[in-house]
């Protein structure tokens, strides 16, 4: 696959944790890291879930974390989870994207493959 790149990121979420995050943060730290469709009725798991693969996204495309509302994670009706971009986002070097995302007992992990076409200078973006 000559002028593409194969990006993965992964993210690691103790509920617990992350859970007592969200309480001392409270409601400014909901509206900071998700979009209100993301937060909406959702359970500590879920926002945990939700998470870990807006983290594995912004690892897999080496984006500075911060900006959370840049990606917002949505789900099909089969729920799949898919990713979706702010307008602002240029995604024209991205060919392909997909994130899974999966609970086990304490924790969430989530997975983030995605396929980037080369740019002048031989890296990668965006």
């Amino acid at each position: 696959m000559e002028g593409l790149q194969v990006r993965t990121g992964i993210d690691l979420v103790s509920l617990r944790e992350f859970g007592r995050s969200l309480e001392s943060g409270g409601e400014t730290m909901l509206r900071r890291l998700f979009h209100p469709s993301e937060a909406s009725g959702a359970s500590i798991e879920k926002l945990a879930g939700i998470f870990a693969a807006k983290e594995a996204t912004f690892k897999a495309l080496d984006m500075p974390l911060g900006n959370w509302h840049v990606v917002e994670i949505r789900h099909d009706p089969e729920g799949k989870p898919r990713i979706i971009f702010a307008p602002e986002f240029d995604r024209s070097l991205i060919t392909s994207l997909d994130v899974s995302i999966s609970h086990a007992g304490e924790y969430a992990v989530a997975c983030a493959v995605a396929l980037v076409k080369d740019h002048a200078g031989g890296a990668t973006a965006p």
